[in-house]
């Protein structure tokens, strides 16, 4: 008898606290990971242990697949933490996981906590328990059917550079594309390998994960940074999926701009229901003279 996902649910939970009733906090994730599926097997719950999760964009399978810690009956998602505190990139990680792998219930266990009740999160497809944020797939649909533009920009996003200009328009029509697809929500690493597929079909010619020289006054630290793409020579991308930018993010792509000596950055934020929202184009202080 297949059971409904709130019982199959109740009895995950049971056999998690469990686990953390005899073996307690402090340990690493594989050793609750092992015990839980000794507990499952008693309890007569079939599972998987890391099922790979491979992530397809426009009928390719990319090379950012996941792995999952535990699929139980084929319907709710396990992830296992050992962890100070969960984060909101923790739950971001179950919800992408459920999105992908068409599931709808994940549950989030910190085993790090004296009471295992402290560190369960409970994830529906769509919504975050905690947070009521609506992410349904209807947020994905809605952005599929919005125009193929890239809003209105002031008139300060645009450089006047003709040829600047040109490739900062592809790009960002390669990242909407990606975005209509894909829909918002996922994590920063699945945009960041469907836009490498998404430029490479538009015959876009850019760099991945470029290394940098960290300089002090024109002296080399022996330290590296990596700009996530490079496009054309004279454009760097920085990639989020966060709830809301913060200040420093565009402070660490400048300080990129700077060392790599490009003129021109932009920062795609992807957790948003509509991309041109999160689209922020940025200017090499050094190449902003009047």
């Amino acid at each position: 008898m297949t059971m409904k996902p709130n019982e199959l649910s109740r009895r995950i939970l049971g056999a998690a606290i469990e686990v953390h009733r005899e073996i307690g906090p402090g340990h690493d994730e594989s050793a609750y990971e092992r015990a839980l599926s000794r507990e499952l097997n008693l309890r007569g719950l079939p599972h998987e242990l890391q099922r790979a999760l491979p992530v397809t964009y426009k009928g390719v399978r990319l090379d950012c697949g996941y792995r999952l810690d535990v699929i139980v009956a084929d319907s709710v998602l396990v992830e296992l933490k050992s962890v100070e505190c969960l984060l909101p990139i923790h739950q971001a990680q179950v919800l992408t996981y459920l999105r992908l792998g068409g599931w709808h219930l994940g549950l989030l266990l910190n085993f790090n906590e004296a009471l295992l009740r402290d560190g369960i999160k409970r994830l529906v497809l769509g919504f975050d328990d905690d947070a009521n944020i609506a992410r349904e797939r209807n947020s994905a649909q809605q952005s599929k059917t919005q125009k193929q533009d890239i809003g209105k920009p002031s008139r300060s996003f645009w450089s006047g550079d003709a040829s600047a200009d040109k490739l900062t328009e592809a790009v960002i029509g390669a990242a909407i594309e990606v975005h209509r697809y894909m829909g918002p929500g996922l994590l920063r690493t699945t945009y960041e390998a469907c836009l490498c597929h998404e430029l490479a079909l538009r015959k876009i010619d850019f760099e991945r994960k470029k290394p940098l020289a960290l300089r002090y006054k024109e002296y080399h630290i022996g330290q590296t940074s990596e700009v996530e793409f490079v496009i054309g020579g004279m454009l760097a991308l920085k990639i989020l999926s966060v709830e809301k930018p913060k200040p420093v993010h565009e402070a660490q792509l400048i300080s990129q701009l700077k060392l790599g000596r490009w003129p021109f950055g932009l920062l795609f934020n992807f957790n948003v229901p509509n991309l041109p929202d999160g689209i922020h184009r940025l200017i090499n202080p050094k190449f902003d003279q009047p």
